[in-house]
């Protein structure tokens, strides 16, 4: 089997065990294929405008950070209607039938979890190129259950079991609401007005049924909107 050497592949990770994997694979291929790795910060694509331009494949590690994952794909699904996208989960446990939903919503036409082996991930890169759609992970019952309507063909709008598919400037709010910050504190950080701040989030309580900020707080928490110390991507989104 062979995967095309004209087939540049566009690998979103932050962790480097990802990118050494891929780049090894790239090279044991017959014959060999190239790598273009960025983190998964959606402000990083303006810098790889030429890789996201030529990119046959577009593999996106959804499991450490779903939230910026989302975010990622929605803007490569922007740039790149017809751009393959395969978001990258480490287990079923990883990434929440919510997560699940909204990636897919935004884009992502293909499933591929690290339980893979090398030689089945070659596999999956040569059926996407080829413009196949691919689910390879092992899922959970919950899990199961929405591929199972999506493959049925209902399809999915931008809406989700829990209101619409957050925004970027949302997502990043709900990131701050869940560390505790204030409208003032969230608002100097992204540049909003608490008043602006007051008004997200009082649409966020209603899309997802909180009755105050702590519930509010509760539900962004269990949903994953929490980003790592070390991200501080602060401009406003969508």
């Amino acid at each position: 089997m062979q995967l095309m050497n004209r087939c540049p592949l566009l690998l979103a990770s932050n962790r480097p065990a990802i990118r050494v994997f891929f780049e090894n694979l790239a090279q044991s291929a017959t014959p060999p294929f190239v790598v273009w790795s960025l983190p998964v910060r959606v402000d990083t694509l303006a810098a790889h405008r030429e890789q996201v331009a030529t990119a046959r494949v577009a593999v996106v590690d959804a499991t450490p950070d779903p939230v910026a994952a989302l975010q990622i794909c929605q803007e490569l699904r922007t740039q790149r209607p017809a751009l393959p996208i395969t978001a990258l989960l480490c287990c079923p446990h990883s990434v929440t039938p919510w997560h699940l939903r909204t990636l897919i919503t935004a884009g992502v036409n293909n499933l591929l979890d690290l339980h893979a082996t090398a030689e089945e991930v070659l596999r999956v890169l040569h059926s996407v190129a080829r413009g196949d759609v691919v689910l390879h992970v092992q899922l959970n019952h919950e899990h199961s259950t929405l591929l199972e309507d999506i493959t049925a063909g209902q399809e999915l709008s931008g809406e989700t079991d829990s209101g619409r598919v957050p925004t970027r400037t949302s997502a990043r709010i709900l990131d701050l609401l869940v560390r505790g910050l204030s409208d003032q504190e969230i608002g100097n950080q992204l540049h909003l007005s608490p008043h602006t701040v007051k008004h997200h989030i009082e649409r966020l309580r209603d899309e997802v049924g909180a009755r105050n900020r702590i519930q509010l707080a509760a539900w962004a928490g269990r949903q994953g909107f929490v980003r790592s110390s070390l991200e501080e991507p602060t401009g406003v989104g969508k």
